[in-house]
């Protein structure tokens, strides 16, 4: 019964969104989708798609300071809109900016958002409690989708298997420290995209890392065990973001 209601609760919390979120949102995959019919019909000379997308990042932006979902949320918010700009005054020839030489700045800033949703705890009006999730699961498996919002979720499964991660403009706490596996290997699908994921383990487990990072950065700070009897493995990709791992 217990079990029944942390799920009910799970279900209950991501389903809750602001409407003016989703609104914005809407109106951003139509814009995006307009600009691309009206390249397809040759309409401007312009490649209006191609030149003005990165604006889809200053409407996340603004998204992240209308409803902000902890500390970090200006700082985040605040990164996506000067991020948006400055890609879109490059696509114009106004200014030249070289996604390769700065982009540990925005691992750098999902580090500073994390750290201060943890300096300052998140007290949101009421009616938004539910924006972000904070769950306890004993699945075997986790399957976690952060695409805009932020999850914090703790599973103590006693013969942990894997599973997935995907966050997108998002962010992610995964504490396993209390988990424990049974088969001597588990697998963790994960995906990061402009997002930061923190993961806790065992001290017990053995971190094998088999990520792809794309501007962004994957950092085990774990310690290795002298005699492992069980590894945790980590398969997938980073775009602009960072993974972060500890005991």
């Amino acid at each position: 019964m217990h079990g029944m209601r942390l799920r009910h609760q799970r279900r209950r919390h991501r389903h809750h969104h602001r409407p003016g979120q989703r609104i914005l949102f809407g109106l951003a995959v139509i814009g995006i989708g307009a600009l691309a019919l009206l390249d397809n019909l040759h309409v401007f000379g312009l490649p209006l798609l191609r030149t003005f997308w990165p604006l889809a990042l200053v409407l996340f932006g603004l998204a992240r300071l209308a409803w902000p979902r902890h500390a970090g949320s200006w700082l985040f918010g605040t990164a996506l809109i000067v991020i948006g700009g400055v890609l879109t005054a490059q696509n114009l020839g106004y200014a030249h900016f070289d996604l390769r030489d700065w982009w540990p700045v925005l691992v750098i800033l999902a580090g500073l958002s994390i750290l201060l949703r943890g300096i300052f705890p998140r007290r949101l009006p009421t009616g938004m409690e539910g924006f972000e999730t904070s769950t306890l699961e004993h699945g075997d498996h986790v399957n976690i989708d952060a695409t805009f919002s932020g999850i914090r979720l703790q599973n103590d499964s006693r013969s942990f298997k894997g599973g997935r991660i995907e966050a997108t403009f998002g962010g992610v706490e995964l504490d396993l420290s209390q988990a424990a596996m049974e088969a001597p290997e588990a697998v963790l699908e994960v995906a990061a995209r402009f997002s930061g994921i923190e993961l806790r383990v065992p001290r017990d487990w053995l971190v094998v890392v088999n990520m792809r990072p794309t501007m962004g950065a994957v950092n085990d700070h774990t310690v290795p065990p002298m005699n492992p009897a069980h590894r945790l493995v980590l398969r997938g990709e980073t775009v602009f973001g960072g993974v972060e791992i500890k005991n």
